[in-house]
């Protein structure tokens, strides 16, 4: 019913062809690059569409805005992880519109309009989502007053309380318990 230590070894082909295979998953699990359309396998890593000033603002956009294709990703990374068929289109639509003249506030402004404040990245504050932006600095604070006030109670119930008499015999009771002590303990040489 029990196996012995020695049945099961760490080096063992199984054990080690296991090991190889948790080691090796998330490198099997990455993405290659994008397959999409527009995609350039000869582009450097960081050129792809974003040099100069308009590569920045389209950068810049592209992380601020949520692709819709279900991965909660910036449209900048969705491109290069999930491989989808949203955000080349919307990456496109923002580089036409930045080549166009037009700023970034109002590309960003059409996006919502199109699909509402659930593209942003983070929600503009107002609302409800004034709930999402101050409920963690509202719980951090109550949570340090809660532990300062659980602190300062146990630091009032836990000091002691001077003795002002000492009884003959609590004196004798610890006159014995010390010398039960003394001989229990042997010389340490």
């Amino acid at each position: 019913m029990f196996r012995s230590r020695r049945s099961w070894r760490l080096t063992s082909p199984a054990t080690l062809a296991l090991f190889a295979l948790a080691l090796a998953a998330p490198a099997l699990a990455q993405s290659t690059g994008p397959v999409h359309r527009g995609y350039d396998p000869t582009a450097t890593i960081g050129g792809h569409f974003h040099e100069g000033e308009l590569g920045e603002l389209a950068l810049v956009l592209e992380r601020g805005l949520k692709c819709n294709c279900s991965c909660n990703l910036d449209v900048h990374s969705c491109q290069f992880q999930m491989q989808c068929g949203v955000s080349p289109g919307w990456s496109e639509r923002i580089r036409r519109s930045l080549q166009a003249g037009e700023s970034p506030e109002a590309i960003q402004a059409g996006f919502v309009a199109d699909f509402g404040t659930t593209v942003l990245m983070s929600p503009p504050p107002e609302g409800f989502n004034l709930v999402g932006y101050l409920l963690p600095a509202v719980a951090i604070v109550t949570a340090g007053m809660f532990i300062g006030l659980f602190l300062a109670r146990r630091r009032a119930s836990e000091a002691p309380t001077p003795v002002r008499e000492v009884r003959a015999e609590d004196v004798e009771r610890l006159r014995e318990a010390l010398k039960k002590l003394e001989e229990s303990e042997g010389p340490d040489w």
